[in-house]
């Protein structure tokens, strides 16, 4: 289960970026309703179930456009299924890692076989996420990576 993955705190903010909203984002909001989290959303083209438990939802309108978001405002950002369909994955993770607060974590949720796990690892490491740690049996038919955002290291933004 993703929430596993999760290290909430009172207020915790998590971004998920997608290109299919499903069940998993409303399972993430009922784990961070007892610490008063806030889910914000980037909702890629795709198939997504109407769910209205976020706190802001950016509509992103093509794969060649960044993922909305604040910077330094995130204690977490998961992003599924969206790598590998994006025009430019290292721009977007670029942005990505400054919308996180230092020392968070961006977890990468890709369905099986859609990307390689080593392309997905040498772009987060070339954009400066340290700590990378590949899983393909935490959630059936999904590879997951996650990375860290180190203070001070690389961009330190």
């Amino acid at each position: 289960m993703i929430t596993s993955l999760l290290h909430p705190s009172p207020h915790t903010k998590i971004m998920v970026v997608t290109s299919h909203l499903d069940s998993m984002t409303e399972e993430m909001g009922d784990f961070l309703a007892p610490y008063e989290g806030l889910i914000d959303v980037s909702l890629f083209p795709g198939d997504h179930q109407s769910l209205n438990i976020f706190h802001k939802t950016f509509t992103i309108k093509d794969y060649k456009s960044p993922a909305g978001g604040i910077p330094r405002d995130y204690a977490a950002v998961i992003v599924q299924d969206v790598l590998h369909l994006h025009e430019s994955p290292h721009k977007f993770l670029e942005l990505l890692y400054r919308t996180l607060l230092n020392a968070s974590e961006i977890i990468i949720l890709q369905k099986n076989g859609s990307m390689p796990i080593g392309e997905v690892e040498e772009l987060l490491d070339q954009v400066e996420f340290r700590a990378i740690n590949a899983m393909s049996d935490l959630i059936e038919g999904y590879e997951v990576i996650v990375a860290k955002k180190m203070h001070m290291w690389g961009n330190g933004l």
